[in-house]
């Protein structure tokens, strides 16, 4: 072998040495269209394409993280059966790219996470949770301590806030 040949093999390896040490790392762009929050019966999440009678799992976020199996019924249009789509919040909610779901559970809903396919995202290993802002809630999914996923549900009135800073 001349040493040109040893030279660009030697670049291939470390190449390819060098890409696969690199772990991935999961953001929440990566899950937005298959995990969004939930007030109410009403799931806001980044993707247009969810269509009824798809399958998805809740986190309560009441107390502690209860999960239960729920269905997207149809597409929300307005206030009454989305709270997020009230005329002081629905034009800051869909310019963030949310699109809205009502769902059916058979526990009502106050604040939840939903998870379209949570055996990719392994539910167990994770802390779900909620901090409220000055103006909206904060929802995230953490893993080892460092967020894999967060969404932004702004209220439209000021509230008491209780995130802590990072």
């Amino acid at each position: 072998m001349d040493d040109k040949m040893k030279l660009i093999f030697s670049f291939v390896i470390a190449i390819l040495v060098a890409s696969c040490s690199l772990a991935p790392k999961v953001n929440s762009d990566s899950l937005d269209s298959e995990v969004g929050w939930l007030h109410g019966n009403c799931l806001a999440i980044k993707n247009a394409n969810v269509f009824p009678g798809s399958q998805l799992t809740l986190m309560y976020l009441d107390s502690e993280n209860i999960s239960e199996k729920a269905k997207i019924i149809k597409k929300a249009t307005d206030s009454e059966e989305c709270y997020p789509l009230s005329d002081d919040r629905v034009s800051v909610n869909k310019s963030a790219g949310y699109f809205f779901y009502t769902v059916k559970s058979k526990k009502p809903v106050n604040l939840a996470i939903g998870i379209f396919k949570p055996e990719e995202v392994s539910v167990y290993k994770l802390k779900f949770s909620y901090c409220n802002t000055t103006e909206g809630i904060n929802f995230s999914i953490s893993k080892s301590n460092s967020k894999i996923w967060e969404g932004y549900y702004y209220l439209g009135y000021e509230s008491e806030p209780t995130c802590t800073p990072e």
